[in-house]
């Protein structure tokens, strides 16, 4: 099974001046959870609401690829150059 990435490697250069940030990704994880928290509300009443309508397959379907695009941007390198910017982006 794979794993989600733990770290995001941002580096951005200028005509002058260019600076590197390390993401942690990990900690993003609490604030997901504290949104979960906050919208289950509205999850427990769209529940019956559209589970006789055949959503179910498709949310569940829905959250399994949500996940499945986390765990693949693992290894994910971004580069854009202009002539007088540069922007890096990588997850590992």
């Amino acid at each position: 099974m794979k794993r989600p990435p733990m770290l995001m490697h941002v580096k951005i250069r200028g005509e002058r001046r260019g600076f590197g940030l390390w993401l942690p990704l990990f900690l993003l994880l609490p604030l997901a959870l504290a949104a979960f928290i906050i919208l289950s509300p509205l999850i427990l009443i769209a529940i019956p609401v559209f589970w006789p309508k055949g959503w179910r397959k498709r949310a569940l379907h829905i959250f399994g690829a949500a996940f499945e695009i986390l765990c693949s941007m693992r290894d994910l390198k971004v580069d854009v150059q202009s002539d007088h910017h540069c922007i890096y982006i990588s997850a590992v």
